[in-house]
């Protein structure tokens, strides 16, 4: 009975940590595992460093644990409960904590937070999904320091300097982006960072300093990391049948519901239901996965586990799959290799619209898929590359169109 409080109070995510250090101890050796992290810290993180590839499995391991702690630290100081956008959250950190995040480069952004919450005299808890999410621009600190050769007594003033400024600049600019989208992108905070990495992007572009795109990615731990998901999503179904046997009869309640900012599934489900949730919703990305051959590497392997957090906060099957579909749909359309990571990545990320489809329907979505596949490569080159959250950002757009010209027809009828 206490182990089933445990889990209910704290999500288990401890114990993910945990096992994640344990396994990457058993894939490496110590000066492995210390040489992979290292790295991973000295990295420039740009879009799209796999850190399993720079550093290890078990260095990308030790990383994604290291930073998923930190946080359930900050939680634990804040006297926070989870909810279910914080629960999204912690799951974006793990997912991009193998492949952009460190908490070399999200600490200076999080002290912008603080700085900023002291500056306007606002309790950090208020804040804190601001906080949360505020890491995917992290790599605007990694790049100043370490990508554009510097020297270090310039670069490294300048990284930290950019880190804080950014966090300073998320609070404010998340306020107003979710009107710009009417809660119908569920990666807001991605949306808002984009626009702050424009920022920046134009200005550093000023000064002739243009990040390089990057692809770096694994290709060796393919059957490890289909496991790791079948396996946790086989974990949660079971968790959550045994936290409530009953919580099957609400799955119908759930799927009528849109999943447009701000839903919290924790409050109004349980935790059993979001548990059951989640592993339906890594179910059908390693279905997607499984079907078009995908090869999985750090990256894909983080999308997984990002996309999934959201079962907490506005994702399910219903308003997921068919945006999924659309993306995929476009990609066959044009000829687009699906195979390829930056595609897969952005299929599994299209959920972002998946309130679209959840209000407005079926084809709505499918449209929706389709329209943020065919926008997602300018986002990368408008933004350089410093905002993780790319499909987030494309997803902005992608919402505001779709609902300004549905709700215009709407009103004409």
């Amino acid at each position: 009975m206490r182990f089933i409080e445990y889990l209910k109070k704290s999500f288990y995510l401890p114990i993910l940590a945990l096992i994640m250090i344990i396994l990457a101890f058993i894939f490496n050796t110590p000066k492995e595992i210390f040489v992979g992290y290292k790295n991973i810290l000295l990295s420039s993180s740009i879009l799209t460093t796999d850190y399993i590839a720079i550093g290890t499995l078990g260095g990308a391991l030790v990383n994604a644990a290291s930073i998923l702690i930190l946080n359930l630290v900050i939680l634990r100081l804040l006297n926070l409960r989870m909810s279910g956008l914080i629960y999204a959250a912690l799951y974006m950190i793990l997912g991009f904590s193998f492949f952009g995040k460190n908490i070399l480069n999200s600490l200076p952004i999080y002290i912008g937070i603080y700085l900023y919450a002291f500056l306007n005299k606002i309790p950090v808890k208020n804040l804190v999904i601001s906080l949360l999410f505020s890491s995917g621009i992290s790599p605007l600190v990694s790049y100043l320091i370490f990508g554009f050769d510097l020297a270090y007594y310039i670069s490294i003033p300048l990284g930290i300097g950019a880190g804080i400024v950014a966090g300073l600049m998320v609070p404010a600019i998340s306020s107003h982006t979710i009107k710009f989208h009417q809660g119908y992108n569920l990666f807001n905070v991605g949306f808002s960072l984009g626009i702050i990495s424009l920022a920046f992007n134009g200005v550093l572009r000023a000064f002739n300093l243009r990040a390089s795109e990057i692809s770096i990615l694994s290709n060796n731990h393919n059957l490890f990391l289909y496991l790791f998901v079948a396996i946790l999503a086989l974990v949660l179904l079971i968790a959550g049948i045994i936290l409530n046997p009953k919580s099957f009869k609400m799955i119908p309640d759930l799927y009528k519901r849109s999943g447009r900012l701000v839903s919290d599934y924790i409050r109004d489900y349980g935790v059993s239901i979001v548990m059951i949730n989640q592993a339906s919703l890594l179910t059908f990305e390693i279905l997607i996965c499984l079907i078009f051959k995908i090869e999985l590497n750090g990256a894909i392997f983080g999308t997984i586990l990002a996309v999934s957090g959201f079962a907490g906060a506005g994702l399910h099957l219903k308003n997921t799959s068919f945006v999924m579909l659309g993306a995929i749909l476009m990609c066959l359309i044009t000829k687009t290799n699906i195979t390829s990571t930056s595609i897969i990545i952005g299929i599994l990320f299209s959920a972002g619209v998946a309130p679209i489809a959840g209000r407005y329907g079926i084809v709505a979505g499918i449209i929706a898929g389709m329209l943020h596949i065919a926008i997602l490569p300018l986002c990368r080159s408008f933004q350089g590359g410093y905002d993780l959250y790319n499909n987030g950002f494309c997803a902005g757009f992608v919402a505001c169109i779709l609902i300004a010209i549905i709700e215009a027809f709407k009103k004409e009828d």
